[in-house]
């Protein structure tokens, strides 16, 4: 599925670095706490695939307030790289609030956002971009047929994880198969949109973003992922954030509902 990719977006439009009326045509954007040791690994990454595709390209680092070398790395590293931006903020707020920052930052008329450790391969982005020519959202998902799992997560986070999906099933989301996931796509009108209304800055930031794309009535799919890497809830404390995370997502519902009398009422 990931062997051959390649994205075309603009075709009239040079490629790579050349920004076009100061926009581009994708922008990757990638929260980031301290993320030093992989950071520089990752930027080359998708500098390397993104270089060889027919689009002008940024990749955005969103730091959260690190408390490591990861800001200093990228800066010293990708200082005469125009394609590679660093947006910081002094104190950590949460992986929403540095992805959402990302996205309004954002350039490209399409915008991805992947985590640091590229859980995903970098090819995923090539799929994402393609569902993005018939959808507004695109939503990777470890659950459907054509998903690859090459690392499997603990019992117990497993256990914790799929509780969590019954309870975002029942309360926000029944279509989907995995709200969780940390790749997913939109149009930059859609994105700018969603991210706009967004407040979450917790664990359960995605599916905030899923409800308000369903609330304003924009097209979404869900595209199958190779999970190579499974580090991005590695931060999760089982013991109190399950809880935190229930509070996020009932503070999540009462607005989502408020906003829909709103919609009521305007229409």
């Amino acid at each position: 599925m990931y062997s051959e990719t390649t994205i075309e977006l603009s075709p009239n439009r040079g490629v790579a670095t050349e920004a076009v009326n100061g926009t581009v045509d994708l922008s990757v954007v990638i929260p980031v706490f301290n993320e030093e040791e992989r950071i520089i690994n990752t930027i080359s990454l998708l500098a390397h695939y993104l270089g060889k595709q027919d689009c002008a390209y940024e990749v955005i680092i969103s730091d959260d307030g690190s408390h490591d070398d990861s800001p200093m790395l990228v800066e010293r590293r990708f200082a005469d790289h125009d394609e590679v931006r660093l947006i910081r903020e002094e104190r950590n707020r949460g992986k929403g609030a540095a992805v959402r920052r990302g996205v309004l930052a954002a350039r490209g008329d399409v915008v991805v956002f992947t985590d640091a450790d590229l859980a995903y391969p970098v090819e995923s982005i090539g799929y994402c971009v393609e569902a993005l020519k018939d959808f507004d959202v695109a939503v990777g998902s470890r659950n459907l047929p054509g998903s690859e799992i090459e690392v499997v997560p603990p019992p117990l986070r497993r256990l914790t994880g799929a509780a969590f999906k019954t309870v975002v099933r029942h309360l926000f989301l029944p279509g989907f198969t995995d709200t969780q996931c940390g790749f997913k796509g939109f149009r930059a009108d859609v994105a700018r949109k969603i991210f706009s209304g967004s407040v979450a800055n917790g664990f359960a930031f995605d599916v905030e973003v899923l409800a308000l794309a369903q609330l304003y009535g924009y097209s979404i799919t869900e595209v199958p992922v190779r999970l190579q890497v499974d580090s991005s809830d590695s931060t999760i404390n089982l013991t109190t954030d399950p809880i935190k995370m229930f509070l996020e997502l009932m503070g999540i519902k009462r607005r989502i509902k408020k906003l829909e009398a709103e919609l009521r009422q305007d229409g």
